[in-house]
């Protein structure tokens, strides 16, 4: 046993002492990046609720600023960051790791997710946490030094479960995130290392900011499980949607690769007018993440299926630009809306867990992780007694969504990160 176990862990005191040092950096960092992200976004939605024609002023200026800055002075900083992380420990090359995990790139990530948040963008935070994360834990690695591939892949897999927990207060998603999605080539042997040290993630974050819900206390909503036939549609029409967003997502970015200064700043105008548009039409209320949407809706307001639409096609057009920013909450906010406006058909169901099921299906369908999806929802709003309904819907919705777009987004978006660095 003892054997096995120092197989597995460092031996050295200092790496104990550099991984906790990398915890409380990442538990600060983060907290300062979501705190930072939801002023910016705030301050754009009071400002476009009163005067929402300065969006067409506004989100087209930033999105150029910010497409012009990450492509050509901090480059491989572009999308969520997860399929970064995704290259990094899928590459036995050290110099492509460095280029897309450091320090620079933390700090690049916070400061250019506020300007997007300040100009309207529909992005969400969580893949940038994990991005920081990843990054923060790999930049630490200079003073920790590990030689053996799989303590450094571990790393990396560690920095995004920390990134995931501390986002969303969901330790069992961030962990099973680090092996569905990042550390999916890893070996079990890593399994112990990542659980420690997310276990003491989720600590330190408990004792810094509290150990709050991220959405609302749903704990007291069940479903009789003899109902859960009745939401196939729901999880069919949440997989074909995830399915297509995914798709056109992918072929929006290789279309819009633009190589010249010219294209460049015209591809991220044109992407900027048409959310500013959106923007206008909502009174800013598809910027951000969708988090204060989704409270609204699980408390029993309805948003519309406009709502819906425009957050649909302004998160499509805010990734397919390129700019930084995760997909996972604006995914949910859509899910939300999905689920608040076909709630009424489901007499049996109540609206709340028809939007929480909706949720976990449009999430699975996009970013193809189910177990995450399901997790994350469910420990979003403390609802893990729901865990068998929410992994079958999780589950369908990730194979409708998977015969039409056979590739997950985020590991197709990691070969193209390959790719770039290759050729860098």
């Amino acid at each position: 046993m003892k054997r096995y176990l120092s197989h597995q862990l460092p031996n050295k005191l200092k790496i104990y002492i550099s991984l906790i040092l990398s915890s409380i950096i990442t538990v600060i960092a983060i907290d300062f990046f979501l705190t930072s992200s939801d002023y910016a976004q705030h301050t754009f939605k009071h400002l476009i609720a009163s005067k929402p024609y300065l969006s067409f002023v506004i989100t087209p200026v930033v999105f150029i600023l910010i497409v012009y800055i990450a492509k050509y002075f901090c480059h491989y900083i572009q999308g969520s960051g997860i399929p970064q992380l995704i290259a990094a420990n899928d590459s036995r090359n050290k110099s492509i790791r460095e280029k897309l995990l450091s320090f620079r790139m933390a700090i690049g990530k916070i400061v250019l997710i506020f300007m997007g948040m300040l100009g309207g963008a529909s992005i969400g935070i969580e893949g940038p946490s994990i991005h920081i994360g990843g990054s923060i834990f790999f930049g630490f690695n200079q003073f920790i030094k590990f030689k053996r591939k799989l303590l450094i892949h571990s790393l990396i897999a560690i920095g995004g479960s920390a990134g995931l927990i501390v986002a969303f207060n969901a330790p069992i998603a961030g962990f099973l995130f680090s092996f569905e999605e990042i550390g999916r080539r890893l070996k079990k042997q890593a399994l112990i290392l990542i659980a420690i040290i997310s276990g003491l993630v989720y600590l330190l974050a408990v004792i810094y900011r509290g150990n709050d819900v991220y959405l609302n206390d749903m704990s007291t909503y069940f479903i009789d499980l003899t109902l859960i036939w009745q939401l196939l549609p729901l999880a069919i029409f949440s997989g074909i949607l995830g399915g297509l967003f995914s798709k056109t997502t992918l072929y929006l970015i290789k279309k819009f690769i633009a190589h010249t200064k010219t294209k460049v700043v015209m591809v991220a105008l044109i992407l900027g007018l048409i959310i500013a548009l959106f923007n206008y039409l909502s009174k800013g209320q598809i910027a951000g993440s969708g988090r204060e949407e989704v409270l609204l809706m699980l408390d029993g307001h309805q948003l519309g299926a406009d709502f819906v639409m425009m957050k649909y096609l302004s998160t499509l057009s805010s990734l397919a630009s390129t700019i930084p920013g995760g997909l996972f909450m604006p995914s949910i906010s859509i899910g939300a809306g999905i689920g608040s406006e076909v709630s009424h058909y489901y007499s049996q169901i109540s609206p709340q867990i028809t939007i929480i099921m909706a949720m976990i299906a449009y999430l699975s369908a996009v970013i193809r992780a189910p177990l995450t999806s399901a997790f994350v929802v469910l420990e979003m709003t403390n609802t893990l007694n729901l865990l068998i309904p929410a992994l079958i819907i999780a589950f369908i919705t990730n194979w409708v969504s998977k015969k039409i777009s056979t590739q997950p987004i985020y590991e197709a978006l990691a070969k193209s990160y390959l790719k770039l660095t290759k050729t860098a």
